[in-house]
């Protein structure tokens, strides 16, 4: 027995077809663009949706455009740079991943990984990302800028 992966355009299909509520704005020319451009742009809206499994779908088609490695939208919000003070800072996620969660009704990005601090590993920790510096070598939390290492590979 094989397994067959749909196609990003069964998924894109698919979406439409199931959260049709979510994408009433998009336009036919907005689907005639490459696959993954349409799979980020129709994922993004139905993450922005409001609905769970609105959100689920969208993540799943974000997931594929980006082969597993999600990181947020490319808006200059998130994209920052720590200060002069955090650059001395011991305190590393090594390895680190992004995850775009669920959290109290709404999509929210959080980033964790293991935390080292002064060279002992201390604990495994999801913390609220607020920044991302532009090299993706920090990271701004509600708590303070940590230094980001190797990016987790997450299976597709």
């Amino acid at each position: 027995m094989t397994i067959t992966r749909p196609t990003s355009r069964e998924l894109i299909a698919a979406a439409l077809r199931n959260h049709g509520d979510a994408l009433r704005d998009i336009r036919i020319d907005d689907l005639a663009d490459e696959d993954d451009v349409v799979l980020r742009r129709v994922g993004y809206r139905l993450v922005q949706s409001g609905d769970r499994s609105a959100f689920e779908a969208g993540r799943r088609l974000l997931g594929r455009a980006s082969n597993g490695r999600l990181f947020p939208p490319p808006h200059k919000r998130w994209w920052t740079g720590p200060g002069k003070r955090t650059a001395d800072l011991e305190a590393m996620l090594n390895p680190y991943s992004a995850e775009l969660v669920w959290r109290d009704g709404r999509p929210a990005w959080e980033i964790g990984g293991r935390l080292w601090l002064h060279g002992v590993d201390r604990d495994w920790r999801w913390y609220p990302l607020l920044h991302v510096d532009p090299n993706a070598e920090w990271a701004k939390t509600d708590i303070c800028w940590i230094r980001l290492g190797r990016r987790m590979q997450h299976a597709v």
